[in-house]
């Protein structure tokens, strides 16, 4: 390196030095003001605080804000002895008991550190809060903000109402308060303005190995509070060791080490844990790290080849050494019940690389493995199986297990080991700690993200690790340290989430879960625990804010960050044996009322869970009923009012389901005018605006589903471009193709970005359009091809010689196109100073751009002229340059003249060497055919508003076709230009329509009422809705001629006329028709009965929507003079004849008289007797009179004479 190198570099760092102590004192003096101004006055606003920046209020707390922006009142809020903790009095908050914990241990804090003063605020429940007060309330992530999903994420705002604190969750209000109390305690006060804050990485812990060192309860409670005072949420016990086991044992004592933590000492932490919002992971190693345990049962140790027992690891072989291990396991998960995760170690079980494992151990495993598990299994999967079927023993006990990373996939990546045939179970977290290079085998962190791991934890050893080593290190650390000097600075300068040992994914990859310092007591008695505290206090505060807020360390340096959370101490009761004051109660809602709202449906049913308001007893409340989505509110009053009362008031508003398709139908009714746009942009919207026209017919359409139509047809709407735009519209979607241009193209492609951007922005407009499509036209006319003219480079400076590859910074780096390579000029800028640029010919030139790389640093041109000549002697100054970090690109136009020289003349001194990345000059080429290129310029000119649309589309696709070629530089492609050629000749101009009539008549045709519908015959009503519908579809059609809207407009006007046609009035019939229905078929004669049955038939088969007034008056007269005309039979019953009663007995004597017997017909044949008593009188045969008697005999003995006459009226 030379000497000038060194030189400048030692000024550069001196001059950071300069620029940084001047950061620091600045920074402490600012600070130094705001305290004493704030503890002068107490309740004055903070000067300093109201002059601060949103990045030095950030700054402010440790970890460091996401945001904190100040609104532009330049007022801010201070807390005093009047200030309460107010908790918004409402069910779920009045019942949350974590919350009231939360709010109590803050205000004891607040007196321990006696910020306002050693006396505790105030704290109670109440609707809300007085200007002085801060106000407490969780409401979910989604009402925060939307950058994250985080329940710890919080929002403060603070205005002349006072602070409102809003929580995602019961440890988001603690972080909150957190804030409040860091910027309290530095400012005393806090600007007006907004804070918005969550973590980058959802769990940011500490792993303390307890096991081969004894850690005291009071440790760990010390380091618990300090921890949530440093928004850090994790502590990892790691109780059990090769040197030690440190929780009380009630399964197996023996394995305990004499100096231990109680159950009764865990509880304890456990509880602190709680109440401090830090969540406690157990962790207990196996099937390694367990020579503790194997001290006590050395026949548990895996066994040999020669049957000898490992004393470093349990043997996976053995199903009684595996079922003693598990009964630990659930000892203490039963102890550590009310935890989410459990650790189970899985590493380092032993190297696999080296004897003895290669020796004595891995035959071992690969017998057990092919007996067990699989023919094809090696012990590789004897492991893998007892890690995963713990992990799931662990996991069916209701704990998220854990392992370290080393332990699975072992070989991987290699190609000539088998991999392991066990899966995982996708449910183990992985502690990604060390890729360790030394074995190849160790599974890269792909590997895990590859086989479905999705919850992966950053222990970086090279960032993390803090180590108790059994030797000093020669570097300046102490034999307690981490693995780097200086780590805390390191983490905060260096480390991302993504950074893992060896390995680096984004920072935003969303399988990484977390990050932890990790502490290893390899050689516990090296210093005592309070020295450890000490120790990774700065990490611990590095690790905070960088898992918080990953930008840290773009807002301030690490100077700065050190020298902030220096002034905020500890956390209250930090110090040993010290408790925090009690802070009292929280108010009751003693004095609080309380309002009940149900809200249900038509049915009763609950459709949103009852909501119950809280208010000062006697104050009136009054509550509008809440919009519920999808529903549609009934009830008669639409809000609740009354007075708060100790009872309780309950009120309950009733819903109905409601489709509002408001939106939906003024979509519809504004849909696209299909001739304003260009077809092939329109295929999406027409699909959308059908389907949304059919959920508006849809009477059963669901609210979700308009919303959700609403939202294709407005994405799809964005997408449709105006015919107007067509010019920009086919360059930005078929740009120049990178055909090796030597300079513009990079411009080009940013105004085709930006063309882009303007013709899809939801507020497009013609003339950002028109500039849009300017701005694309003039970088496209500013490409420059390639044509072998590059200049020759004389400089005062040459370029920096020594750089890897060789010759990475020579002058030809300023003529490749890549503005990431650079030519760096070793030397100092001076004044007269000069880089010429020389052309083997002269060209007509019209512009010069320099380019410094985006990574110059202060190594630019600080100020040069730019010239231009033709003969080296006469020169003209074309501009003048002053870079710096913000003005990289500088770009010289001028009128066209001709130029063979270009020179960069130095105008001030400066130390600094300088880059340039790219030179690029704008000058007349030589001509190509411009055929196609006229023609396409021909075709951008075109007005297609007023065209057809066939035509339109035929004229777009040929010009696609055009600027693609174009585009590729095919620019003697006849076949295209006769293409485009036809399609501008036929473009045809749409015909004139006028539809203002017809629209009329529609018009009409709309208002009329249902009534008046409903009076007319159906066929009328029928040809109405047809015509009404044609009508409509007529209007709508872009294309329709003018013969098409007179044909509707005429039948239109006759289905109107049609529905003159009443139907008529059938009550006069449906009473006819009962009357007959009563009628007893059996009293009238069969011909009469039919021909009234005649008349019923015709008078059911009678269309009665049709059917006018007349028809069914012709009807009723039919069926009116049918039944007059029923004759009705009539029957005479003759007189019977008596008969005498048998007598009951036979009579002595015969009666003298002979008894009236009824008459028989008599034989004509003579009789044989003669009659006794025969009388001259007795009739005789052939006498007339005789054959009277006869025919009246005959007669009577009929059973009736019929005689019909006619019905009486």
């Amino acid at each position: 390196m030379p000497a000038s190198y060194l030189i400048k570099e030692m000024k550069m760092k001196k001059n950071n030095m300069k620029r940084l102590l001047m950061s620091v004192m600045l920074v402490s003096s600012m600070t130094l003001s705001s305290a004493a101004v704030v503890h002068a006055t107490n309740a004055a606003p903070s000067i300093v605080e109201r002059a601060m920046t949103n990045e030095q209020l950030v700054a402010t707390t440790t970890p460091i804000l996401q945001s904190y922006t100040k609104d532009s009142s330049d007022k801010t809020w201070v807390m005093t002895k009047d200030s309460k903790f107010v908790i918004v009095a409402n069910e779920n908050n009045l019942k949350n008991d974590r919350l009231a914990e939360i709010v109590k241990l803050v205000n004891s804090e607040f007196m321990a550190k006696k910020i306002i003063s050693e006396n505790p605020q105030a704290m109670l429940y109440n609707q809300d809060g007085t200007p002085t007060d801060i106000t407490i309330d969780i409401k979910p992530v989604s009402e925060i903000t939307d950058k994250t999903t985080s329940k710890e994420a919080y929002k403060i705002t603070i205005d002349d109402t006072g602070i409102h604190l809003t929580g995602a969750s019961e440890t988001a209000v603690l972080y909150g308060l957190r804030t409040i109390e860091q910027i309290t305690s530095v400012n005393g006060a806090l600007a007006y303005g907004e804070i918005v804050d969550y973590p980058n990485v959802a769990e940011r812990r500490i792993h303390v190995d307890m096991a081969r060192k004894y850690i005291s309860k009071d440790w760990f409670i010390r380091q618990i509070r300090e921890m949530s005072y440093f928004k850090m949420n994790a502590i990892q016990m790691h109780f059990s060791e090769n040197l030690g086991f440190r929780i009380e044992c009630e399964t197996d004592p023996s394995i305990v080490s004499e100096q231990h933590l109680t159950k009764a000492d865990v509880r304890e932490i456990l509880a602190e844990a709680k109440k401090y919002g830090v969540k406690v992971i157990p962790s207990f190693d196996s099937p390694g790290h367990v020579d503790q345990i194997l001290r006590a049962h050395p026949e548990y140790g895996q066994v040999s080849s020669n049957g000898s027992h490992y004393k470093s690891g349990l043997d996976i072989t053995n199903p009684e050494a595996i079922k003693y291990i598990y009964s630990l396991y659930d000892e203490y998960m039963e102890l550590f019940k009310e935890c989410t995760d459990f650790h189970i170690g899985g590493d380092e079980y032993m190297e696999f690389d080296r004897a003895p494992f290669t020796t004595q151990y891995k035959s071992v495993l690969d017998n057990y493995a092919k007996k067990t598990i699989n023919p094809n299994a090696t012990w590789k999967d004897t492991v893998a199986k007892y890690i995963n079927d713990l992990a799931e023993h662990v996991h069916e006990k209701g704990f998220t297990p854990r392992v370290w990373n080393d332990g699975m996939y072992y070989g991987e990546g290699s190609s000539w080991e088998p991999k392991q045939m066990i899966e995982m179970h996708k449910y183990i977290g992985i502690d990604f700690w060390s890729q360790m290079s030394w074995n190849g085998s160790i599974a890269r962190l792909q590997t895990f993200l590859d086989k479905g791991h999705d919850t992966i934890y950053n222990v970086n050893a090279s960032f993390f690790y803090y180590v108790l080593r059994p030797s000093m290190p020669d570097d300046g650390r102490k034999q307690h340290s981490f693995d780097n000097l200086n780590s805390d600075k390191l983490i905060f300068d260096e480390w991302t989430p993504g950074k893992f040992q060896a390995n680096t994914i984004a920072d935003d990859n969303p399988a990484i879960k977390g990050a932890s310092l990790a502490i290893w007591c390899d050689k516990a008695d090296v210093c005592d625990e309070d020295t450890i505290t000490e120790d990774i206090a700065n990490e611990m505060r590095a690790l905070a804010t960088k898992a918080w807020n990953t930008k840290s360390n773009g807002i301030i340096s690490h100077n700065q960050f050190k020298a902030n959370y220096a002034k905020l101490g500890h956390v209250a009761a930090f110090e040993k044996g010290s408790t925090l004051p009690d802070s009292g109660s929280i108010l009751p809602a003693d004095s609080l009322g309380k309002v009940t709202i149900n809200y249900v449906d038509k049915d009763g049913k609950e459709i949103k869970s009852p909501v119950t308001r809280y208010g000062n007893i006697g104050d009136e409340y009054n509550f509008t009923a809440e919009k519920i989505y999808g529903y549609r509110l009934v009830s008669n009053k639409d809000s609740a009012t009354g007075t708060y009362s100790k009872k309780g008031d309950t009120f309950t508003f009733t819903y109905e389901i409601y489709t509002d398709k408001t939106d939906l139908k003024d979509a519809l009714d504004n849909a696209l005018d299909e001739n304003e746009y260009i077809g092939a942009t329109l295929g999406e919207y027409k699909a959308a605006l059908d389907e949304a026209q059919k959920l508006y017919d849809d009477k059963n359409a669901l609210q979700k589903d308009v919303d959700d139509v609403l939202v294709v047809l407005n994405s799809a709407k964005k997408k449709a471009i105006k015919r107007a735009y067509y010019p920009l519209w086919v360059e930005v979607e078929n740009p120049l193709e990178d055909n090796g241009y030597a300079s513009g193209y990079a411009e080009y492609l940013e105004a085709v970005k930006n063309g882009k951007k303007v013709l899809y922005s939801e507020e497009v407009t013609d003339e950002a359009v028109k500039g849009a499509y300017e701005a694309l036209v003039t970088a496209r006319e500013a490409i420059m091809k390639r044509d072998g003219n590059v200049p020759t480079v004389e400089a005062s400076d040459n370029w920096y010689p020594y750089g890897w590859p060789q010759g990475v910074y020579n002058y030809d780096k300023m003529f490749d196109g890549d503005e990431s390579s650079f030519t760096w000029f070793n030397d100092a800028q001076k004044v007269g100073k000069h880089i010429t640029f020389t052309f083997a010919n002269k060209v007509n030139m019209t512009g010069v751009t320099v380019i410094a790389p985006a990574n110059a640093g202060d190594d630019v041109i600080k100020n040069a002229d730019i010239m231009v000549s033709e003969d080296k002697e006469n020169w003209t100054t074309v501009g003048n340059m002053k870079m710096d970090a913000d003005h990289l690109k500088h770009t010289f136009t001028f009128d066209k003249q001709p130029v063979k020289y270009v020179k960069i003349l130095i105008k001030e001194d400066a130390e600094n060497w300088y880059k340039i990345a790219e030179m690029k000059f704008t000058y007349e080429q030589i001509a190509e055919n411009t055929e196609l290129k006229d023609l396409l310029k021909e075709a951008y000119g075109q007005d297609l508003t007023d065209k057809t649309a066939d035509s339109v589309d035929t004229f777009l696709d040929a010009l696609i076709e055009a600027q693609k070629a174009y585009a590729k530089e095919d620019l003697n492609n006849e076949e295209v230009m006769n293409t485009l050629r036809d399609a501008m000749k036929n473009l045809k101009v749409a015909p004139k329509v006028n539809k203002a009539e017809l629209e009329e008549t529609v018009t009409k045709a709309e208002a009329i009422s249902e009534e008046t519908l409903n009076k007319a015959v159906k066929k009328a009503r029928d040809a109405f809705v047809k015509a009404l519908e044609d009508a409509k579809a007529v209007v709508e059609n872009k294309d329709a001629s003018q013969e098409e809207v007179n044909e509707a407009a005429k039948k239109l006007e006759e289905a109107i006329k049609g529905l003159d046609v009443v139907k008529g009035d059938t009550t006069a019939l449906d009473a006819k028709l009962a009357e007959i229905k009563k009628l007893d078929e059996k009293k009238y004669t069969a011909d009469s009965w039919a021909a009234l049955m005649a008349a019923v038939e015709e008078a059911k088969g009678l269309d009665a929507e049709n059917a006018t007034q007349v028809e069914v008056d012709e009807v009723v007269a039919k069926l009116t003079k049918a039944v007059d005309a029923l004759e009705e039979k009539v029957v005479i019953e003759p007189e019977k004849p008596t008969v005498p009663e048998k007598p009951s007995e036979k009579p002595e004597t015969k009666p003298e008289t002979k008894p009236e017997v009824r008459p028989e017909i008599k034989p004509e044949e003579k009789p044989t007797t003669k009659p006794e008593d025969k009388k001259d009188d007795t009739v005789k045969t052939g006498d007339p009179t005789s054959l009277f008697g006869l025919v009246s005999a005959m007669a009577l003995s009929l059973a009736g004479y019929v005689s019909v006459k006619k019905k009486k009226d």
